[in-house]
């Protein structure tokens, strides 16, 4: 019985060093394409996400490319879970027609939700997004994938 106890022990704290490398690599700049209009949709957007994790938390900064004179921005938080899925949360802000850049008239915050993918060659975070208007009925309500590679550092010095 306290062998049993000691090889769980140490299964256990190999594993937890795993998930804290995991949280790190999830750090930096992640670049790729953002959809509009529905799951199936292949057209998109540029999309950057600027992501920091500290002590299981994730925050973060977005920015969708609309046109060259056209870019997006909100804060993001939320959390990568053991599995390692992501959930962000935009804060509350006006949001309208990507075209337009518009606010709308209500309130309305977009969720992600990914997979992020490790590999020493090409990272990934591939997943969902969708609008969350304070009406949950809303027929205007939008959905799209998010697909984004990790962006490498810069090597200049």
């Amino acid at each position: 019985m306290l062998r049993l106890f000691f090889l769980l022990n140490s299964i256990l704290l190999s594993i937890s060093p795993l998930s804290l490398t995991a949280q790190k690599a999830l750090s930096g700049i992640w670049e790729g394409i953002i959809t509009e209009g529905g799951l199936h949709t292949k057209d998109g957007h540029r999309f950057e996400l600027f992501l920091q994790v500290q002590d299981g938390h994730i925050k973060g900064q977005s920015y969708i490319y609309i046109r060259k004179d056209s870019i997006i921005t909100r804060r993001l938080s939320g959390r990568m879970y053991e599995d390692r899925s992501v959930y962000l949360e935009e804060a509350p802000a006006r949001l309208g027609n990507w075209e337009e850049g518009q606010g709308s008239a209500g309130e309305c915050s977009r969720k992600y939700q990914f997979v992020f993918k490790r590999s020493i060659w090409d990272s990934s975070l591939e997943g969902y997004w969708q609008d969350i208007p304070t009406d949950s009925y809303s027929h205007k309500r939008q959905r799209g994938r998010i697909i984004l590679k990790k962006k490498a550092p810069d090597t200049k010095a």
